[in-house]
């Protein structure tokens, strides 16, 4: 087994255990002390904190939670995802009070690994259309929000 084929089963398991269910105890065992994230938003640590910080923040801005992924590929030390993230917004996220509107945030994640652990990240989100979806700009919910 290449070493792509374990990284991407590592990401696997942090989507599915990390940020599915919130078990930010594994994130000590699959996020290397040294993680760099390129891609954090303002105000949010760019480090292993970072990431147990903004798991527990999207879990409390979102009730029912999903992240699907929809591809993940890896290879050699990189691993490069497309996800989408489901649920309700019933809490503040990123200074956008609760809509209580159901919405689907598409994202491009590329996470380089080390020993096994993440270590670098980088991310694009389509952010505009999670504002719209939640009725934070004009537009209304321009996509789909159901499972599919």
């Amino acid at each position: 087994m290449g070493k792509g084929d374990r990284n991407t089963r590592r990401m696997r398991l942090f989507v599915e255990e990390v940020q599915n269910n919130a078990r930010l105890e594994l994130i000590d065992e699959l996020v290397s002390p040294s993680f760099h994230n390129h891609s954090a938003e303002p105000g949010r640590g760019e480090d292993r904190e970072g990431v147990r910080a903004a798991v527990a923040a999207l879990h409390a801005a979102f009730s029912d939670l999903r992240v699907e992924v929809k591809q993940c590929v890896g290879e050699g030390d990189l691993v490069a995802t497309h996800k989408v993230l489901r649920g309700r917004h019933t809490g503040e996220w990123a200074g956008i009070a609760p809509s209580g509107r159901p919405f689907a945030l598409e994202v491009m994640d590329l996470v380089r690994y080390r020993d096994g652990l993440q270590v670098e990240h980088w991310s694009v989100a389509d952010a505009l259309g999670f504002l719209r979806q939640t009725g934070a700009l004009p537009g209304g919910r321009d996509r789909d929000t159901s499972e599919g």
